[in-house]
């Protein structure tokens, strides 16, 4: 049977090499020419300005794996020095110091299994397995504490020290449209602006989004954590992009730009992040009603979408165009954040461009 966690991925240094072989050709100064037409050259950044999120990504790769393997590097050079200083082998000092240094608590292990009690994969196993299960999970998960923390010394006394510099991320030009769903506080209502005027708010948010992310539901308690918080300083906008593996997400967006039509944009939007598992077409159509939408209205809507459809796609396309390749990705003031991230996150941003506005 196969452990129910699977334990961290370990880099093949072999392949890491010819991995970094491989992307050592996009190392070339911005200034390198990268082609002519009609005898007229385009340098490396010039192109790069074209699609900065796809230049960005293979920059922010290149980065990664470098930091990677160094990481990796000097955890081996770690354990050469440590077991020379144990006089043991490499394996013996390691066992060493995780035995030492991992510890697993009884609170810990019952807290965890009541965490994922309800999880398939440990529903299948008895009460002996289930703890074994969690015990290993426990145990991969502290040793990989464990080596961060060495990492992290390392990194301040400088015995470990990344020399190739990490790319900055382009502050991405994200235009708002008369189509863009704008609100400005944590009510469903809140659609017109409270002190800030469009263009005067000093934070806009844009969120590529769709119905049936489970990630998107699980960011909406801080979304609008975030909104009560910045009211009078914020806008967020949210903009379709279903994503090709959930069939309804389409649907479900066609319906809450029809309710659009009738005013009751978030109030369609609230109720189908509310039932993300129900958004078949009879469902939506009954949420039309609990909303109060004019029947008739939205039924031929939601028929004949046409140019709804086309907006939708829209949103889609300058997403991807924006390095979009899953749902939620935000841009605050232009700059992209992705995935389910927690409200600390969101307001460091936010806090970063409201401090940089003061001193401009």
């Amino acid at each position: 049977m196969k452990s129910f966690f699977n334990h961290a991925n370990k880099i093949l240094f072999a392949t890491a090499a010819v991995v970094l072989f491989s992307v050592s050709s996009f190392a070339q100064d911005k200034g390198q020419p990268a082609f002519k037409i009609g005898g007229k050259v385009t340098t490396i950044g010039e192109v790069a300005t074209l699609d900065q999120a796809a230049f960005y990504e293979v920059e922010k790769k290149k980065f990664d794996l470098i930091d990677r393997i160094a990481r990796e590097k000097y955890l081996e050079y770690f354990w050469t020095n440590y077991a020379k200083e144990q006089g043991k082998s490499v394996p013996e000092a390691q066992k060493i110091y995780e035995q030492k240094n991992v510890k697993i608590s009884e609170k810990e292990v019952t807290e965890t299994i009541e965490k994922f009690k309800d999880h398939p994969s440990l529903q299948k196993l008895d009460k002996k397995e289930q703890e074994k299960q969690i015990r290993e999970y426990l145990a991969e998960r502290g040793r990989r504490e464990v080596f961060d923390g060495i990492i992290e010394a390392g990194l301040k006394k400088a015995d470990l020290v990344i020399t190739f510099a990490e790319p900055e991320e382009p502050i991405y030009s994200v235009t708002v449209t008369k189509d863009d769903h704008v609100r400005f506080g944590p009510d469903d209502n809140d659609i017109k602006p409270v002190s800030c005027k469009g263009d005067d708010c000093a934070i806009t948010i844009v969120e590529y989004s769709e119905f049936q992310c489970p990630f998107c539901s699980r960011v909406l308690p801080d979304v609008k954590k975030i909104l009560a918080e910045y009211k009078g300083r914020i806008r967020w906008i949210v903009r379709d992009f279903p994503l090709s593996f959930h069939d309804r997400a389409k649907p479900a967006a066609i319906a809450a730009k029809c309710a659009s039509q009738q005013g009751k944009y978030w109030q369609m939007y609230t109720i189908l992040f509310d039932n993300q598992r129900n958004l078949a077409d009879q469902d939506l159509k009954s949420y039309a009603d609990k909303i109060g939408l004019d029947k008739g209205k939205f039924e031929k809507c939601f028929t004949n979408p046409g140019a709804i459809e086309a907006q939708i796609d829209t949103n889609f396309q300058t997403g991807s165009a924006l390095g979009v390749s899953g749902t939620p990705a935000f841009f605050i003031n232009g700059r992209r954040l992705s995935g389910a991230l927690p409200y600390s996150e969101f307001k460091r941003v936010i806090d970063s461009e409201l401090n940089s506005k003061k001193k401009s």
